[in-house]
C-alpha cells in the first residue's frame, strides 16, 4: 500500500468514524478500510480513488517542504556565494513563486 493510498484510507476511515454515533456498527467498516478492505460497502473503492486522485500531485509537479531539509541545504551549499540565511530567503522566494496547481 503506497503512502498516498494509506493516507486516503485514513482520511476516509476518519470520516466513517465521525458517523459512528449515528450509525451503529460502522466502526467495523472504518477498521476494514484502514486494513486495506472496503468494509462490504460498495462505494469505498470509488471514494478511495477520488481521495487518491485528490492527494496525488498533477503530472510534472512534486511536493516540497515549506522549510528546506538539511539534505536540501547541503545540496545548495555547492553554490559558494550563498550564506545560510540567504539560502533560506531564496528557498522561500522559490516556494512563493511556484505556479498554482489548477488540476490534474
Amino acid at each position: 500500500m503506497s503512502y498516498i493510498e494509506k493516507r486516503a484510507r485514513e482520511l476516509l476511515a476518519a470520516e466513517v468514524d465521525r458517523d459512528a454515533v449515528a450509525m451503529p456498527g460502522v466502526e467495523e467498516v472504518a477498521t476494514s478500510i484502514r486494513k486495506g478492505g472496503h468494509g462490504s460497502v460498495q462505494f469505498v473503492p470509488t471514494a478511495l480513488r477520488a481521495i487518491i486522485a485528490a492527494l496525488t500531485p498533477p503530472e510534472g509537479y512534486v511536493l516540497v517542504p515549506v522549510e528546506p531539509t538539511e539534505a536540501m541545504l547541503q545540496e545548495i551549499h555547492l553554490v559558494k556565494s550563498f550564506t545560510g540565511e540567504a539560502m533560506h530567503r531564496r528557498y522561500a522566494a522559490m516556494i512563493a513563486a511556484r505556479p498554482e496547481v489548477l488540476g490534474g
